[in-house]
């Protein structure tokens, strides 16, 4: 399938399925907003998938993509068979580990390369959740093409994919380039210590759940976010409403403005 086909089958997230998300996280038994960000990421996760009940919505069988060029090809072999954090972690989460090499030479070679390995990977196995890490340079300009054709095709495919490291910031923004509706699709794993980490996000306008100081964009932080993922969708699907438990105590006793108040009030 060329690019220009996968953009045109991106359309944007069912917004009225993240809002009744959002309602239903509002309407819990706890202070209003304060799961913050696992909120926010499982409400924009139901979007993605057009789902806002909770027996609809299922933990997702994830993969931890790392994208290299064939100079790191033999690096990313020994990670791959080795307990390396990267691919531990992954475990650890219910996913695994798997270094994708790219051979092309043009940047439209590229971008269909990337799109044709992430095609082939959804398909034979039916991942709903996908991170992305990188092993090559910054710098490389095949491998950000690559990756960016990967995410979007991810989100032709209405998968999620979260960005771990500068490199996979930048396929980010380089695909939103050809389709800028392919942001919605992309959760942003952590802060790293690179150079110019930060600015990469705020450039996507993605905010990370976690800063862990770690150097590089090797896949770590992603699969870590896959934890959150999960947290999310469990608060989702098994805390009760208040409704659901019976509760009639106004909701509004229960909003984080509403404490704030009473405790200025102390």
């Amino acid at each position: 399938m060329h690019i220009e086909e996968i953009i045109a089958k991106i359309v944007p997230i069912d917004r009225g399925c993240v809002k009744l998300a959002q309602t239903r996280f509002d309407n819990l038994i706890k202070p209003v907003g304060s799961l913050a960000k696992l909120e926010e990421m499982t409400s924009r996760y139901c979007g993605i998938l057009g789902v806002y009940e909770k027996q609809d919505l299922d933990y997702p069988k994830r993969d931890l993509l790392v994208w290299c060029s064939i100079a790191e090809a033999e690096q990313a072999g020994k990670i791959i068979d080795a307990k390396w954090p990267v691919n531990v972690l992954a475990a650890e989460t219910g996913g695994r580990c798997v270094a994708l090499v790219v051979t092309s030479e043009t940047e439209e070679d590229a971008l269909e390369e990337g799109a044709a390995l992430v095609q082939e990977l959804v398909r034979e196995s039916g991942f709903g959740l996908l991170g992305f890490g990188c092993l090559a340079d910054v710098q490389d300009e095949m491998v950000r093409t690559a990756m960016a054709g990967g995410i979007l095709q991810a989100a032709a495919m209405k998968v999620p994919v979260v960005l771990d490291g500068v490199a996979t910031c930048k396929a980010a923004k380089k695909a939103a380039e050809l389709a800028p509706q392919v942001l919605e699709y992309c959760f942003a794993g952590h802060v790293s210590a690179e150079e110019g980490a930060e600015e990469a996000l705020e450039e996507l306008h993605l905010s990370a759940p976690l800063r862990l100081h770690i150097p590089d964009g090797a896949g770590e932080g992603a699969a870590l976010c896959f934890t959150l993922f999960n947290a999310g969708i469990k608060a989702f699907k098994e805390m009760e409403t208040f409704e659901e438990a019976g509760v009639h105590a106004e909701k509004k006793e229960f909003s984080l403005a509403e404490q704030n108040k009473k405790e200025q009030g102390k």
